[in-house]
């Protein structure tokens, strides 16, 4: 007569109870990282964010309605109306480019070499011109703001830079 076998569960403490645990305990490592494989590669399969060219428009100066005032307003430092040659076509409300600096346009906080110098603005950067002109050591002077950080203002000379309009 066949007899067959039966399974008896190990007593707990014992080291076949410590096999069994042990051998459950593999197979669902097993099991965890082959589905973790399966998510790893699924996840690698997915097209990444497609990348996209933003191309910022020029702002432009907000025409501002003029206010009235009794007597216009007198500059107390020399200034000059035409500014022929380098820098020409330049006035106040339009944007301007550096260019040809060869290394930076110092921008200074009064107009004239003896200003302090604040920072380097280089090529191909805009700002929007705020005051001027004033002449100063030889030079003409136009007080520039970046339109998109107000931290670089200052003076700078007209030699360096293109209107944009």
């Amino acid at each position: 007569m066949i007899t067959r076998p039966t399974f008896r569960r190990p007593a707990r403490g014992s080291p076949g109870y410590w096999v069994l645990i042990g051998s459950l305990v593999g197979v669902g490592l097993v099991i965890l990282a082959l589905l973790g494989g399966a998510i790893a590669r699924r996840a690698l399969a997915l097209p990444g964010p497609t990348p996209v060219l933003v191309r910022l428009a020029l702002p432009t100066a907000t025409p501002v309605p003029p206010t009235a005032t009794p007597t216009p307003e007198i500059s107390p430092t020399p200034t000059v109306d035409v500014v022929e040659g380098a820098g020409s076509g330049i006035r106040l409300g339009i944007f301007v480019e550096v260019v040809n600096t060869g290394g930076g346009l110092r921008f200074r906080q009064a107009p004239g070499l003896s200003g302090d110098i604040i920072f380097l603005a280089v090529d191909s950067e805009v700002f929007r011109v705020d005051e001027g002109p004033v002449e100063a050591d030889g030079y003409v002077w136009w007080f520039l703001v970046n339109p998109y950080s107000s931290d670089r203002q200052g003076w700078s000379v007209a030699d360096f830079l293109r209107p944009l309009d």
